[in-house]
């Protein structure tokens, strides 16, 4: 994520040495182009081979400029929604909280099983302060080179900060390279593209049953996803009020345009043309070409955009934030060139079209951040959006404003609202809670992100009791609340841990003894609950005794069986003479750096041991597991001997 679109100097100068001859042909394309656009004929599966050459050229082995940093999104807690209701073989297989109002699904599809689909969700500012609205959705596709990690979107612009304050649910479908967002004829190279399908009829009854979705929509894309926008709202005009292209190409039939796509596809990943929409001239051709669809679009609001590929960087008032790269200047003249044409269809039909062609400015992620500025009025009008769901006007008070004084929380987002027994309220950075009995806090970042997704004052955690502190070993941070506290790391993310369970785990020094930091929640187990740490477990007993069980002895009570045979901890380890051992409720584990951890179960057997002398004795320390013998009885073998029950009788060897 990103407050600026960003990109690397060196990889444009890269680009640059790589293309000086694409500056000199940007002209004769765009003139080439124009030509053919101004008058254009019945395409024909071989084009204008002189003026194709030259297109071609512009995408020739340089769109790789475009491909976003390839970034892995911050890990979160994962959670496992059930949305009934969805199509057949269509399920949310996770929820991977990235932030308290970022969630990433992943996604099984029908449309393409061969491998889950990730999609973004930015939600609503007001998704927590009012649990029962629902919202609209802006969908916000990504361009040629989109990966698989995150939507360029996120990495590239501040879509996230710019969305914050405003109550709708952004949608950024992950991946999709050189695709078009399109259901394509067949597979290739590894791929068997279909997206319109699962965008359509997959996605969207998942945010509708599962996402608190009103079903009002509006759908936006850059370069490749501003075609894909206008051609999927063509397609589905009853799905979409809104559709915008930032720099797309919106004739793809016109002469120069198929090879031009075609060298696109096969410079960013390989792909061959003719396995999305078949040969240049073929019916799917015209299907996918925006000009030749823009009279189904009429009663929606369209939005178009783009510069002329002029360089203005270094101008007053430039939102570049470096010198062009100069295929970014060719791409954005065949944009600009494309989207005239489709302007120009749309009013031959008298379709209404908002036009931003700017007098300035290349095909690059700055300018896109900047038309999504443009752009929010009119698609907020399109989906009546009200004045106070359009952005934030607020102000913290009272101990809120204190306790947020110091900024880290960024700038209110909400008012205050109430919540279960006392308020809170929305930040740019995180959320304030206060109640009476507690005072006012702050949370922040994945700390404040689990605590929503528990369900906040509401929880069993209550209230938080501090603010986001560093624990005392320097690698984590926690937040105390009144039932409970919440320790996160980098390494296990954050897990709340209830209040008695927390006191056994300060027994062991909390995240500088033996247990380590937790690495999950606590869950109910036997009629007790059971909490994993790095180095063993916390038990909460059926009769609330809190306790835990460490190292090697937790890894034996972890084996399956043995917690059958021994019960809840009654107290936690003892150390002794040579090792260390703990009592259960039926026996005990016994542990020796020679022998290793082993059970014995109360009884006839363990009291022959002790009276010679338990593991300091004769006998020395269990060698074995107490078991069961196939005559009948139980054995269990020591450093010295073997001790047996059969028949009601105990019989020694040594």
């Amino acid at each position: 994520m990103r407050d600026t679109a960003d990109r690397s100097i060196k990889g444009m100068a890269k680009a640059r040495r790589r293309s000086l001859w694409i500056a000199a042909g940007a002209v004769p394309t765009a003139i080439a182009l124009s030509m053919s656009l101004a008058a254009p004929a019945a395409m024909a599966q071989s084009s204008n081979l002189s003026s194709d050459a030259v297109i071609g050229g512009i995408t020739d082995g340089l769109t790789d400029y475009l491909m976003p940093r390839v970034e892995e999104l911050p890990a979160g807690e994962v959670t496992y929604p059930e949305i009934a209701g969805l199509p057949e073989g269509v399920r949310v297989i996770s929820a991977e909280w990235s932030t308290s109002k970022h969630v990433i699904l992943t996604i099984q599809s029908a449309a393409m099983p061969e491998q889950p689909i990730k999609v973004q969700l930015l939600l609503p500012r007001d998704w927590y302060s009012s649990p029962d609205r629902e919202f609209p959705e802006i969908w916000a596709l990504d361009g040629l080179r989109a990966i698989e990690q995150q939507s360029g979107w996120t990495i590239e612009t501040n879509i996230e900060q710019y969305y914050a304050d405003k109550n709708a649910i952004v949608v950024l479908p992950v991946g999709g390279e050189s695709s078009f967002y399109s259901d394509w004829n067949e597979p290739n190279n590894g791929k068997n593209y279909k997206w319109e399908t699962f965008l359509t009829e997959e996605l969207a009854p998942i945010l509708d049953k599962g996402f608190r979705s009103n079903t009002n929509r509006a759908i936006t894309g850059i370069s490749m996803g501003g075609t894909a926008a206008v051609n999927i709202a063509t397609h589905h005009p009853d799905m979409f009020k809104f559709v915008g292209s930032f720099s797309g190409y919106l004739d793809t039939t016109s002469s120069g345009m198929p090879i031009a796509i075609s060298a696109a596809l096969a410079d960013a990943g390989g792909y061959n043309v003719n396995a999305m929409w078949g040969p240049a001239g073929s019916e799917r051709w015209y299907e996918n070409d925006p000009k030749s669809n823009v009279e189904k679009l009429r009663g929606k609001t369209i939005y178009v955009s783009a510069g002329n590929g002029a360089d203005d960087y270094g101008n007053a008032g430039s939102i570049a934030i470096g010198p062009a790269n100069a295929a970014g200047v060719g791409l954005e003249v065949i944009s600009r060139m494309t989207s005239q044409t489709f302007v120009d269809a749309a009013n031959n039909k008298g379709v209404e079209v908002i036009s931003s062609f700017r007098p300035s400015g290349v095909h690059s992620w700055e300018y896109w951040q900047f038309e999504m500025t443009q752009a929010f009025p009119h698609i907020a009008n399109a989906l009546g959006m009200s004045t106070e769901d359009r952005g934030a006007e607020c102000a913290p008070i009272g101990a809120i404003a204190s306790a947020t004084a110091d900024g880290a929380l960024g700038t209110c987002l909400t008012n205050e609202y109430d919540t279960a027994g006392g308020k809170a309220q929305d930040f740019t950075n995180g959320r304030a809670y206060w109640s009476a009995n507690t005072g006012a806090y702050g949370l922040v970042g994945r700390i404040n992100a689990r605590y929503s997704e528990l369900g906040g004052p509401e929880s069993w955690l209550g209230f938080p009791t501090s603010n986001e502190m560093k624990t005392p070993d320097g690698a984590g941070r926690f937040v105390t609340f009144e039932n409970g506290s919440i320790y996160w790391t980098a390494q296990t993310g954050p897990w709340e841990i209830p209040g008695d369970m927390l006191a056994a785990w300060g027994t062991q020094n909390y995240e500088r003894g033996g247990l380590g930091y937790p690495t999950g929640a606590a869950v109910e187990f036997n009629g007790g609950l059971r909490q994993q740490f790095q180095g063993g477990y916390v038990f909460r007993t059926s009769n609330n005794q809190s306790y835990w069980v460490r190292g090697e002895i937790s890894k034996k009570y972890a084996e399956d069986g043995v917690f059958a045979q021994l019960g809840f901890p009654t107290g936690n380890e003892q150390l002794i003479n040579g090792g260390a051992f703990q009592e259960f409720e039926k026996g005990n584990i016994y542990w020796s750096a020679s022998t290793g951890a082993h059970v014995i179960l109360y009884g006839d057997i363990f009291n022959a041991w002790g009276a010679k002398g338990w593991e300091q004795g004769e006998y020395g320390f269990p060698t074995t597991d107490q078991s069961a013998i196939a005559a009948g009885g139980q054995t269990i073998t020591f450093q010295n001997g073997t001790i047996r029950q059969v028949n009601g009788q105990v019989e020694e060897s040594r």
